[in-house]
């Protein structure tokens, strides 16, 4: 669960890229701008699917569920077995089966970032190349390959990305592992911009519950 914390997170360059441009500054003029709107966004909701496949064992695992974030690192992500959230500076982790919360501070939980992050972290370190285009879902995208610029100081040998042409979000991430293994992200039903409450960033614990306050240990 915890690799799914942090955003797929406005600036749009026209309803299109120019044709006359290259496939090559296609792809970075593309890029460019993802990078511009997570950077301006103020809020996004989505439903989220994350598939992460297994190369060696060739299984699959899928954890589906519901993203809300807002400007200011604030995030609430809604699974099956785990809701997670934060205000920015404390994160609250909540098990229902286990009947268990964990508190800690934000700098220390973000082991793992979101798609969001992973794309801002790629844009200086991967070389983008421009795939096609490509309708998804509802949504007609640009699709953009990464690859890295130095394989040796990389974890990831690719990564796609599915652009969305009208609001230049990343609805969807595949991203291939130096052993294979494939993660995917992807993003439906997701509204930019949409009127979220503070107190959702918040978390009230709920009684006869397990909290575990790690805010002031060293792990």
């Amino acid at each position: 669960m915890k690799t799914v914390v942090a955003g797929l997170l406005v600036a749009a360059m026209s309803s299109s890229v120019s044709r006359a441009l290259p496939p090559q500054e296609n792809a970075d003029k593309i890029i460019a701008r993802v990078r511009t709107t997570y950077e301006k966004l103020e809020a996004l909701s989505a439903d989220f699917q994350k598939d992460y496949t297994w190369a060696l064992a060739g299984e699959t695992q899928t954890m589906t569920g519901k993203l809300y974030l807002k400007k200011g690192d604030r995030y609430r992500i809604e699974t099956e077995a785990q809701t997670i959230v934060t205000d920015g500076k404390t994160v609250w982790t909540y098990s229902a089966d286990k009947q268990q919360v964990f508190i800690d501070n934000m700098t220390k939980s973000q082991e793992n970032p979101l798609p969001r992050d992973l794309l801002i972290k790629y844009t200086n370190d991967f070389k983008a190349e421009y795939v096609r285009s490509e309708k998804l879902d509802q949504s007609d995208c640009h699709v953009v390959r990464l690859r890295p610029r130095q394989e040796d100081d990389s974890f990831a040998k690719s990564v796609t990305v599915w652009v969305d042409k009208k609001n230049w979000i990343a609805v969807k991430i595949e991203q291939i592992d130096l052993n294979e293994n494939l993660t995917i992200y992807k993003l439906q039903n997701f509204a930019v911009n949409p009127a979220l409450e503070d107190q959702l960033f918040t978390f009230k614990i709920p009684g006869n519950v397990e909290v575990v306050d790690w805010r002031n240990s060293e792990k």
